[in-house]
């Protein structure tokens, strides 16, 4: 066999017995025989320096040629093992591993299949299934840092896995339903509606033979009217009295052996908390609707939640840790950064594959930057574009070694020059390398560096809010550069050298600052603290005030920890080790901090990595599963901005996602979705989309007993987006229709009695063929139709219905309902329900996703036609929606719900759609449900993004707000504009709008994590900039309402222009 690889650090030459024994010299060739797992034994001549994978190649391709080579698996399917001087095997997992360094004690090898091969074969398979590719092709692109990643994340999902809830009600898939974070008695109004409108509780009940046959047809009822204080188990036992009373029911089970299930979901109240701390009860109680129940028994519900069985460890996790333990023996010298004494140097050497022409000279920029700070900037000679070679490039950026905080950057950029009568430079490409790797290293050596092109937004030529390292498609400009250097591996100091550095400079008196109780709440240095406090931005903080904040960092810590973000924005901090090991050990003590500070340290601005795993840890303990769904979205692109794969934010999403059915649901399909994004933009894999297939890859794992459901999901949208393609080359939306209709036939099967992918709660049960058809819209979208299987479905929905779309980039719509949802769940808070109907929408890949149908409901659009009112748009009766609302009421009281159900919901969409500059609200855009819920659809243009008609533009009020709504408002009186009801209206806006201000960093870390997505009206601080006018972010409560009074007002009176709008629709659409 001929040699295979050169001897590595990590060979060991003076302990195999072989060459003790004087049977080998190295770099000799010796014998070996290789015993086959069809009994054959081979004998092979190898190199000494060969590896394990190439001698197996060579094995593989001798016993082609023997019988009985068709009874072997693929190479990959087997292990080396060797017989050990104990006379016990030993399996070798490591490939990479020379034949000289296994410490053979007989010139034997075997091949052998390992445990669970088979059954690791197949996850492995199915695997590649859930994130669109082979596994094994991920796997052949990982490198050391990747690898460190992914057993890093195996060790996370074994560690969750073996502590996850998994008995009863701790079951980490058991569906309970939403509740508050506090139980607290309802409100005030809450209770009135409850009088007002006699509302009660209705509990339902089955016999154990229905049960199990899953029969609702004979069920009975009873109303449960004490509500108020009541707790669900309380509630249970009541029931089960009023059902023995009232339906002469012998019912043998006790109260507890009972657990309460939503009708027609798949969601149970098990909590010992209030009824109405439950979200659907009190949403329920909001509306006027009367919340339902079943009966269901424990003992047969909990059949569906079995402990899991133990998860497989893959050969790959003991081969990754025999090559890491091996590479941390490794022999090379290593010293600690603050043992050099020298400056940070780099040099450039050459250019390459520029494609730009008519240039005269090219030159490098290179700055060190901490984040979005920069530190200084340097640049090369400049040489001939024809000659890109630098004979002398060393460039000294005069900072200290000591000095450079972990998360320093280098940021560098290929410039043209164009020497005219006035000298333009034009940056050809950017890219941004961190100094340290992920493992704490310091940089040395050559680096070939592939270029990232300018984007149309970046006006400067360096990028420093870019992503770090090279790109990864290869056909691209690239510069050669080397760092210096030091003959050993430079590491970061240890988090304990840290702490013995700070406590010298304590003991010497160097920047001690005072303690916090040295300082009064009313002392002049607090009340200054207070005026830096409304700052929303570090940068724009003054060099007295940054270093005033920094004086008082111990008072802060204790007293105000809110203002980390600000304080780690102080540019100074990250220049000098005295100064950012003082904020390591200070972040120790730091106080807990709100989840809206923690999501603003995770964004692009806080490179540091001791700032976003401490952001991480606070948002960990302050979010329990409910509330954190709400921001699983924003973590996902903050991941983006991790340096590194191996972090601590994707430990927690992994971690939560494990232990909570739900949140690993919505994990998996955003970040599939990413992989759909990602992946179609290159023909390699690019590291973020290995980094993202290794995170699902290991939710996998630890769900395994779940994948057979999600890649029953996963084909589902995978046929839907085949079909899409179909129907679209049909001419007329009735042929599309039937083709449709026709192929899901044929795939019926697999096609229904599944979750749902827009909500694991939602049940999909038969496939309504008659129901499913093509939508004759410019997509062709699909509406697929499902019935609820779930008992006592007619009392909730009995179908599920779903928009599928190809050919929409459903990802800004799904952001701006998933903001309004973080927008609700605060009003709640505060016990205010605007009845908000807020529909998921779940992209699934490149343009290709799923929209929840809101069933009962009208566009405006559509109740204009049916008025036959549509030529005469601009005399639409005012009172048109007031006539549509009463013929849908069935008596007055109905008719009064529906008004408080529309005004509470006109109120929470004109705040929220201000807020977030939606536009283009015309009346197909605007829907309105039969019992007086307004709701928006489609946002396609947000952050004040206009749509323009021959240079015009069409939306020219702040929301929309028409006589047509106030005629609803004031229940249909002809003076609406004067009424009390219109003045209460506004006042009810105002309140919503100053909540959303007094929450507006919370809102301005959402969007400036989310630029990262590259949504066409998200690209650049300037959009999120519109986020922070609206909300008046950096005025106080009282300026702001004044501001938004003066919005509403502009609104009220600018009604005509939208009137105008709607008149080119209906036009438009005759």
């Amino acid at each position: 066999m001929a040699s295979g690889g050169v001897l590595s650090s990590e060979d060991s030459p003076d302990v195999w017995s072989l060459l003790e024994c004087g049977q080998l010299e190295v770099g000799e060739h010796t014998d070996l025989d290789l015993l086959m797992p069809n009994g054959f034994l081979i004998n092979v001549r190898c190199h000494s320096d060969s590896t394990l994978a190439l001698l197996k190649q060579e094995v593989f391709s001798e016993a082609k040629r023997l019988p009985l080579f068709e009874l072997l698996l693929s190479a990959s399917d087997y292990i080396f093992f060797t017989i050990g001087s104990n006379g016990e095997r030993e399996e070798l997992y490591d490939e990479t591993k020379s034949i000289f360094s296994l410490r053979l004690f007989v010139p034997l090898l075997g091949l052998v299949e390992p445990e669970g091969n088979r059954e690791e074969k197949e996850l492995a398979q199915n695997i590649g299934i859930a994130i669109a590719h082979p596994l094994s092709e991920v796997e052949s692109k990982l490198a050391g840092e990747n690898i460190s990643y992914r057993l890093d994340l195996f060790r996370v999902m074994e560690e969750s896995v073996a502590t996850r809830g998994v008995d009863g009600y701790n079951h980490y898939a058991f569906p309970e339903e939403l509740s508050s974070e506090c139980d607290a008695d309802i409100p005030p109004q809450v209770n009135a509606k409850i009088e007002v409108a006699d509302l009660y509780v209705e509990v339902w009940y089955r016999s154990r033979k229905d049960e199990l046959e899953e029969v609702d047809e004979n069920c009975v009822c009873v109303k449960i009217r004490k509500v108020v204080r009541v707790k669900a188990p309380d509630l249970i036992t009541n029931a089960v009295a009023e059902l023995t009373a009232q339906h002469k029911l012998v019912i043998n089970e006790s109260p507890s052996d009972f657990l309460l299930q939503i009708a027609g979901r798949k969601c149970f109240l098990t909590k010992d908390i209030k009824l109405t701390s439950f979200e659907y009860v009190r949403s329920s109680f909001e509306n006027y609707r009367i919340p339902k129940f079943l009966l269901r028994r424990k003992d047969i519900v909990m059949k569906e939640f079995p402990a899991p069985r133990p998860v497989l460890k893959p050969s790959w996790v003991r081969a990754y840790e025999s090559r890491l333990s091996t590479a941390n023996d490794c022999c090379r010298k290593r010293c600690s950064l603050w043992e050099l004494d020298e400056n940070v140097k780099m040099r450039v050497h050459s250019a390459s594959h520029i494609t730009v022409s008519d240039i005269d000279r090219i030159y490098v920029k290179a700055a060190v930057y901490h984040g979005t700070n920069l530190i200084v900037n340097k640049e090369s000679e400049w040489v001939s574009p024809s000659n890109p070679r630098w004979s002398n490039g060393w460039i000294d950026f005069d900072v200290y070694l000591k000095d450079l905080a972990p998360a320093t950057q280098i940021c560098l950029s290929l410039v043209a020059v164009k020497q005219k009568k006035k000298e333009e430079h034009t940056g050809i490409g950017w890219v941004n390398i961190r100094l340290f790797d992920w493992n704490c290293e310091l940089l040395q050596g050559k680096f070939t560096l592939y270029l990232w092109p300018f984007s149309k937004h970046c006006n400067d030529l360096l990028y420093p809010l870019g992503q770090t390292g090279s790109n990864d498609n290869r056909d691209t400009a690239r510069i050669e550069v080397e760092f210096y250097e030091h003959g050993s591996i430079v590491e970061f100091p240890s988090f304990e050298h840290i702490g013995a550095y700070v406590n010298k400079l304590d003991a010497r008196g160097c920047g001690v600052a005072p303690p916090a109780a040295s300082f009064a709440p009313d002392s002049p240095q607090v009340v200054q603290l207070m005026e830096i406090a409304r700052h929303l931005d570090g940068e724009k903080l003054t060099d007295p005030q940054q270093h005033h904040l920094w004086k008082m960092r111990e008072y802060v810590a204790e007293y105000m920890p809110d203002l980390l973000p600000l304080l780690a924005e102080c540019a100074f901090i990250w220049n000098a080790r005295d100064t950012f090991t003082r904020l390591y050990e200070l972040l120790v003590r730091w106080g807990p901090i709100r989840p809206e500070t923690a999501l603003e340290l995770l964004d692009f601005k806080y490179p540091d990595r001791e700032i976003r795993e401490f952001a991480v840890k606070c948002l960990d303990e302050a979010l329990d599963n409910d509330r954190l769904q709400l921001y699983v979205m924003p973590l996902v692109q903050a991941l983006k901005y991790e340096p590194w794969g191996k972090c601590e934010l994707a430990r927690m999403l992994l971690k939560r996602a494990l232990c909570s059915y739900r949140i690993g649901h919505i994990l998996f399909w955003l970040l599939r979705a990413e992989l759909g994004q990602i992946g179609d933009r290159c023909q390699e894999l690019p590291n973020l989309y290995v980094r993202f297939a290794l995170l699902v890859e290991a939710y996998c794992r630890g769900n395994f007993e779940h994948l057979g459901a999600m890649l029953r999901q996963v084909d589902m949208v995978v046929r839907l987006t085949d079909l899409s393609k179909m129907v679209k080359q049909l001419k007329d939306k009735e042929s599309a229709t039937k083709r449709l209709q026709k192929e899901l036939m044929a795939h019926i099967e697999v096609m229904q009695h599944m979750s749902s992918p827009l909500d694991p709660l939602d049940s999909l049960g038969a496939l309504r063929l008659e129901s499913c058809k093509v939508i004759g819209s410019a997509k062709l979208p699909l509406r697929l139709t499902w019935a609820n299987p779930e008992p006592l479905a007619r009392l909730y929905t009995e179908t599920h219905q779903i928009i599928f779309k190809n050919g929409d980039d459903l990802r800004q719509d799904m952001l701006t309902l998933q903001v309004m949802r973080i927008m609700d769940a605060l009003w709640k808070s505060r016990d205010l329900d605007f009845c908000l109907s807020i529909y998921e929408v779940l992209p699934m890949g490149k343009n290709v996703g799923m929209i929840k149908v809101v069933q009962n409901c009208s566009t405006l659009f559509e109740i204009q036609c049916a008025a036959k009112q549509l030529a005469s748009t601009f005399n639409m009766e005012s009172s048109l929606i007031n006539k549509w609302i009463r013929n849908h009421s069935d008596d007055s009281k109905t008719y009064l719900e529906a008004v408080d159900r529309f005004t509470a919901s006109c109120a929470g969409y004109c705040v929220a759609t201000y807020v977030l500059g939606i536009k283009d609200r015309h009346q197909d855009n605007i829907m309105l449900a039969k019992d007086g819920r307004l709701f928006h659809i489609d946002f396609g243009h947000f952050l004040g993004h206009y749509k323009k008609k021959l240079g015009i533009n069409r939306d020219r009020v702040p929301f929309v707000l028409t006589d047509h709504f106030l005629c609803v408002i004031a229940k249909g009186k002809p003076n609406f504009r004067d009424s009390h009801e219109h003045k209460k209206f506004k006042r009810l806006c105002t309140d919503a709008y100053l909540m959303l201000h007094e929450r507006a960093r919370l809102f301005i870390s959402l969007f400036t994590m989310m630029l990262c997505m590259g949504l066409p009206e998200l690209q650049k601080m300037e959009d999120v900039d519109f986020v922070k006018r609206t909300l008046c972010a950096e005025t106080d409560a009282r300026q702001a309402g004044a501001s938004f009074q003066k919005i509403f007002e502009e609104a009220f009176t600018g009604a005509w222009s939208t009137k105008t709008n709607w008149f080119f629709h209906s036009v438009k659409h005759l």
